[in-house]
């Protein structure tokens, strides 16, 4: 337990409203890249404070500037992290500390965990950068979490289907995403927790056939022509899976990401779908949307496989405007309660007052399926079998044995998940 002197100390910028320093935890030492991930926690959510806890082992409160370890937090000792003015505070009792950012770096094998409220405490390894965000009174919170423990997590997270080879499958992939597609966020970390990047829920999640998956496939990523890919994947394919160009327009072909037929999507609950929604909300949505009104939509252009590539908007005033299917998918998933739209491969029609969608596959359709990797455990194919149907020209490779990546498919838009089910995938 740290306990704070009554003077006023400033330490390399950081503001110390406390005497006493513990010592004991030690920085974690750098280690090759290749063996972390730095992932923002809680993106989506506006933090203004969190409380963190040690379960195992201690923490140090480290000065990021020089690393030098200022205060230590052994385990079962809370701290609250919070935010005043251009500075991050931690507080526990009436001792406080303010710096412009700080780091809690664990000793080996700690965990820890964080408590955004009553109802949401998740477990972590790693370490955990602190430091303002870019509203005026929330936190920025960053993970460097071990890879091996967020390939479990991932797996656990976008992966909630019972078999081995499948779950295998989804552990080399969601590593191959993990290090190389990073590019989004300016450098300040690689990932979100959540489906802009990969579902991560921390270490509370990880089940033992998620973690024995991450464990048997360690160091195993996907590549071309000894580079690695852009590891997309998604739920259903609805039987045909596509071509990474005809999802994410302006994009050049890459020949691991080729659509093709796909006879493993038969048991997929999402493999045909009807989903009924109210014609007001759906184009009071759009009209919200367009900033005009909107008294229609007509169904554009599809890509080989099936799936829409555009939507025409129709306006009152008679006059038309053309958007991307995803987007019209985004806009009524978001703005219509209910509704859920599982991808762009759909037929519409009016009836009375609602629409009603018939559809296939759930998710974008590029890459990995699945509930096609799960048909395919099944019947008996190994994980890499399933990794070669998918991925095109692809092969499997130690992490050491590659070069450095090549341009990369756009990252897949955020998609809603369905209401009536937990989401898998994209």
């Amino acid at each position: 337990m740290f306990t704070l002197a009554l003077r006023t100390t400033t330490v390399g910028g950081l503001l110390l409203l406390a005497g006493s320093l513990g010592h004991g935890a030690t920085a974690q030492p750098a280690s090759d890249s290749s063996n972390w991930v730095q992932v923002r926690l809680h993106h989506e959510l506006n933090v203004e404070s969190i409380r963190l806890t040690p379960q195992r082992g201690t923490l140090a409160v480290v000065l990021p500037s020089d690393g030098t370890p200022v205060l230590q937090l052994p385990p079962g000792e809370t701290v609250t992290l919070g935010r005043r003015q251009s500075d991050v505070y931690a507080r526990h009792g009436d001792a406080q500390l303010y710096a412009r950012a700080l780091r809690l770096a664990p000793s080996s094998e700690a965990t820890w965990t964080l408590q955004q409220s009553a109802e949401s405490t998740r477990t972590y390894t790693g370490s955990l950068r602190v430091r303002p965000a870019e509203s005026e009174s929330t936190l920025q919170l960053v993970n460097r979490a071990p890879l091996s423990d967020y390939v479990a997590s991932v797996v656990a997270g976008e992966y909630g289907l019972d078999d081995r080879a499948g779950t295998r499958a989804m552990a080399v992939v969601a590593r191959t995403y993990a290090l190389f597609s990073n590019k989004h966020f300016d450098g300040e970390y690689d990932h979100v927790d959540g489906t802009a990047s990969q579902v991560y829920r921390g270490q509370g999640v990880v089940t033992e056939r998620a973690q024995a998956a991450a464990r048997a496939t360690r160091g195993e990523i996907l590549t071309h022509n000894g580079s690695p890919i852009q590891a997309v994947y998604f739920s259903s394919s609805g039987g045909h899976t596509a071509n990474n160009e005809d999802v994410w327009t302006e994009r050049d072909p890459l020949p691991y990401l080729r659509g093709k037929e796909d006879p493993y999507d038969q048991s997929s609950p999402k493999h045909r779908w009807t989903v009924r929604i109210n014609r007001r909300a759906l184009l009071q949505a759009l009209t919200l949307h367009q900033g005009a009104s909107v008294e229609g939509f007509l169904l554009g252009d599809r890509s080989p496989d099936g799936r829409l590539r555009t939507i025409e908007v129709l306006f009152s005033d008679d006059t038309e405007t053309e958007i991307e299917a995803s987007t019209f998918r985004s806009v009524v998933n978001d703005e219509v309660d209910g509704a859920s739209l599982k991808s762009t491969w759909f037929d519409a029609r009016r009836d009375g007052s609602e629409y009603v969608f018939e559809g296939r596959g759930h998710g974008h359709g590029v890459g990995l399926n699945q509930w096609g990797a799960h048909a395919m455990a099944q019947q008996g194919n190994s994980y890499r079998e399933i990794l070669l149907f998918y991925y095109t020209g692809a092969q499997i490779q130690q992490l050491d044995d590659t070069s450095s990546p090549p341009p990369l498919a756009e990252d897949p838009a955020t998609e809603v998940p369905d209401s009536t089910s937990s989401r898998i995938g994209w």
